[in-house]
């Protein structure tokens, strides 16, 4: 329900657990500041929440590392592989990222519904990310092929980054992400 207005716009579920939703902020809202939420089940609907919207928040999503613990970049290298602890990504190799909340893109899909895998949704707004500190070249920047509202950033480790586990912190429109960490060899 948009603030001030009779106009309603559904908010795409993707995961319900006992203590989180994910929900995709329908693109209709774009360039609101404000908009009242409510969540409905069935004929139940929670009370009226107003909430804040931003054209952009970066932020990449996170698992945990079994084997060193530590909250880590959702990351694949070039092969695919998920980036861990145990299997640092090298410098000057591609890192594919995984974030929200990078703002529109082009040949954008309905709300709700999955990109292409066949044509291509690249952001509008090129972000920057810096890993280790250093500027790492972006390759691509769009939603992830067959996923919903889910952004993939192709990126080059920089050469002189440091290796070990490092920030990577992606900036987009001058909004700067919180900080994640990518292992680096």
């Amino acid at each position: 329900d948009v603030s001030g207005s009779a106009v309603s716009y559904p908010g795409r579920l993707h995961f319900v657990s006992p203590t989180q939703i994910n929900v995709q902020v329908p693109w209709e809202l774009q360039g609101m500041a404000r908009v009242n939420m409510k969540v409905s089940i069935g004929d139940f609907s929670s009370g009226i929440y107003n909430l804040k919207l931003n054209d952009y928040s970066p932020a990449l999503f996170e698992y945990n590392d079994a084997g060193s613990g530590r909250n880590l970049a959702a990351a694949l290298d070039g092969n695919f592989k998920l980036i861990s602890g145990s299997a640092p990504v090298a410098r000057g190799a591609v890192a594919q990222l995984y974030a929200n909340a990078l703002g529109l893109v082009d040949n954008q899909p309905a709300t709700g519904e999955p990109s292409s895998s066949e044509r291509l949704s690249p952001c509008r707004v090129q972000p920057t990310v810096t890993i280790g500190g250093q500027p790492a070249q972006l390759l691509f920047c769009g939603l992830a092929p067959g996923n919903v509202g889910l952004y993939q950033l192709n990126v080059v480790v920089p050469a002189n980054a440091p290796t070990g586990v490092q920030p990577v912190v992606i900036t987009s429109s001058g909004v700067a992400s919180k900080s994640s960490l990518l292992p680096i060899n």
